[in-house]
């Protein structure tokens, strides 16, 4: 016992010492930069542009792995799991195919318990604790009384039920504790900088796949189908308030965020079209009223918008018309699509299952939409989602948690929490139609980890108002630009 002991000791010392040299400093540095970025981006795009998406998932879980053992800093892991998580929707039904490599999560999980132990930090339970709490216990009791015994406990219940649930709350915990570490950069620029690159990846998939299929786009004249439209639309839809409020440094970037909603109508996503367009008006509407600097340069760049639509409105119609079609069907009753047969099941659900619901791995709506493997069988829309497979304790806690959610948000107005909020509120408009955040990995997480960074900003961000955020951040771009022209000199 003495010698395991002894052994053990001297390894964890040679571990602790390689971590420990300057080499794996600089190493760290470079992990959380802005060259590294481009780096992962451009792994993304060669996978995409290759169609070896399912080779890409293993090659960003290798460095996602890499980035556990060797950073400290768990911001550093997020940029290449948001570009795993894009690389995936592309791997639609390919459950058969990962589940014979399973057996990669040992090593991974092997990583998140190593870091978690190395570079331990105190819990801090934050305030969304007690609201998530609640509804942890929700979801855990959803169906209670209802499912058997089979039906609640299978591999894809819990990996929902789970994640949805403790493991999120778990998350939740740990990335308010791991997160909250000194740092020699903004927290609030970096992840703004990861959701752009997101967006951009979105942005270069949409058009790789419009290029890879040009012969059918001439031939249709319009949008084409894609599988994978309303969940690149989703992470377009988290990422177009970050262009757009980044525009208070920098005008042009506005026209990033309207290139993100080009990018959504070209997916053919009827609740991307509706709710990236309310997203993309909230965003600018605040933009016109907070950063007068800036006012007249967003009217004349709206402006413009509007008057080359208005000029060019029966190209724009012959090209995009179809998604408009298919959403005044939708809307008028012309076809009886699944998502309305699934919104009329709700009510029959919550009516014969008030208390607790169906539960979330209650499959008896699959007559109607025939979901795929390792899949649940959703409502398609969250309120309703939570009104079927929790019933009255599930709309309770979801209650609080909201309302908990909006508070944080608004306790401090800065221009980063309301950037926050209007992504936030753009993922639940697209949840009204998807599953959304019902799906733990990564729009969950995602939302999760928003919780977490507005927290830790609330707590140390010196911010008094709005106006003041407003006028900081452009005295910081403007003391940058002059150091830039002081370097070309």
């Amino acid at each position: 016992m003495k010698a395991y002991t002894y052994y053990l000791l001297k390894g964890f010392e040679k571990v602790n010492a390689f971590l420990k040299n300057d080499i794996l400093e600089k190493i760290r540095d470079f992990c959380i930069s802005e060259k590294f970025m481009l780096i992962m981006l451009a792994i993304a795009c060669v996978i995409t542009v290759f169609h070896i998406e399912i080779a890409g998932v293993f090659i960003f879980i290798f460095i996602e792995y890499f980035l556990l053992i060797v950073c400290e800093d768990l911001l550093a892991t997020t940029l290449p799991f948001l570009l795993l998580s894009e690389t995936l929707i592309k791997c639609y039904g390919s459950y058969n195919v990962f589940i014979h490599y399973v057996w990669l999560a040992i090593p991974v999980v092997g990583a998140l318990i190593f870091h978690f132990v190395y570079y331990r930090k105190k819990l801090v339970l934050g305030k969304c604790f007690l609201p998530m709490l609640f509804v942890s216990v929700s979801v855990t009791l959803g169906g209670v009384g209802f499912l058997s015994f089979k039906e609640y406990f299978n591999l894809a219940a819990f990996y929902y039920i789970f994640g949805l649930g403790f493991g999120m709350l778990l998350i939740y915990v740990l990335l308010n504790s791991y997160l909250n570490t000194p740092r020699k950069y903004s927290m609030k620029s970096k992840i703004t900088d990861i959701m752009l690159y997101m967006g951009i990846f979105a942005v270069f998939m949409i058009f790789e796949f419009y290029l890879t299929n040009i012969p059918e786009v001439i031939h249709e004249k319009g949008i084409i189908y894609m599988q994978w439209r309303n969940n690149i639309s989703t992470f377009l839809i988290f990422a177009i308030p970050f262009a757009a409020f980044k525009a208070v440094k920098k005008p042009s970037f506005i026209l990033l965020s309207l290139l993100f909603y080009l990018s959504i109508l070209l997916t053919g996503s009827r609740g991307g079209l509706i709710f990236g367009f309310i997203e993309l008006m909230m965003a600018i509407s605040v933009l016109i009223g907070i950063d007068r600097r800036h006012r007249w340069t967003y009217i004349a760049i709206g402006g413009g918008i509007v008057a080359a639509v208005t000029l060019f409105v029966q190209d724009f119609y012959g090209f995009f018309g179809a998604t408009f079609d298919r959403l005044i069907m939708g809307i008028s009753g012309g076809e009886k699509e699944v998502r309305v047969q699934l919104f009329e099941r709700a009510f029959e659900d919550f009516y014969h299952n008030p208390v607790f619901g169906t539960g979330l791995s209650y499959m008896g709506n699959r007559d109607v939409h025939p979901s795929a493997e390792f899949a649940l069988c959703w409502y398609h829309c969250e309120p309703l989602q939570i009104m079927a497979s929790l019933g009255l304790i599930g709309i309770a806690a979801y209650a609080i948690q909201a309302i908990q959610r909006l508070i944080l948000f608004l306790k401090k107005r800065t221009i980063f929490n309301i950037t926050v909020l209007i992504s936030y509120l753009g993922i639940e408009m697209m949840s009204l139609v998807n599953p959304g955040i019902f799906c733990p990995i990564p729009y969950l997480f995602l939302v999760t980890m928003f919780m977490s960074i507005v927290e830790i900003n609330n707590s140390t961000d010196d911010t008094l108002s709005i106006g003041d955020d407003v006028d900081k951040n452009q005295l910081v771009e403007a003391m940058s630009d002059m150091d830039d022209e002081d370097d070309d000199e």
